[in-house]
């Protein structure tokens, strides 16, 4: 290089450089980070959506109803669990009352429910059904007695009629 004898300077008049932010690698950099990005962006809205449709509650005749399905799954629907299966009844028709008429009888024993049932609710068929169901299911909790094959299915049933009886009409 040589000096400008007027300024005083270095001449660089022939050296150029291009900045990096107009080469090409550059570019093709920034394309591969945004579609990076793009992803990461996609998956967690994905992942999210997941995590909401499981926290997403269900309906409560829904609930009650894949409860009773997840009994039946467990194979509790038959007489040698016919204690446990009694316990799990009561306890999903309660909590389905409690959820689908606001009925407070979360902490009621089974006698009381169908005294509370009678006093409040205005289907008698139900009311019938559900004593039939609750109060067959005292001697098999209480007494440890074997209950018939036969009758554990039909108050699966009854259960189960219940619940789609009195669930609101889907539009």
């Amino acid at each position: 290089m040589k000096i400008n004898e007027a300024t005083g300077l270095y001449e660089n008049y022939g050296l150029s450089q291009v900045p990096f932010w107009q080469k090409d690698n550059f570019k093709v950099a920034c394309v591969i980070v945004g579609v990076v990005c793009v992803v990461i962006v996609v998956f967690l809205c994905v992942w999210a959506y997941k995590n909401y449709q499981k926290r997403r509650k269900l309906s409560p005749w829904d609930q009650a109803l894949f409860d009773l399905e997840e009994l039946q799954k467990g194979q509790k629907v038959h007489v040698v669990y016919g204690k446990e299966f009694y316990l799990a009844v009561s306890d999903i028709i309660k909590r389905y009352l409690h959820a689908r008429f606001k009925y407070d009888v979360l902490g009621m024993t089974d006698g009381e429910v169908v005294e509370y049932l009678k006093k409040h609710h205005a289907d008698p068929v139900i009311i019938q059904d559900i004593e039939v169901v609750l109060n067959g299911g005292i001697i098999i909790k209480f007494a440890n007695a074997q209950a018939a094959q036969e009758q554990i299915e039909q108050d699966y049933e009854r259960v189960v009629g219940i619940i789609k009886s009195t669930a609101e009409n889907k539009k």
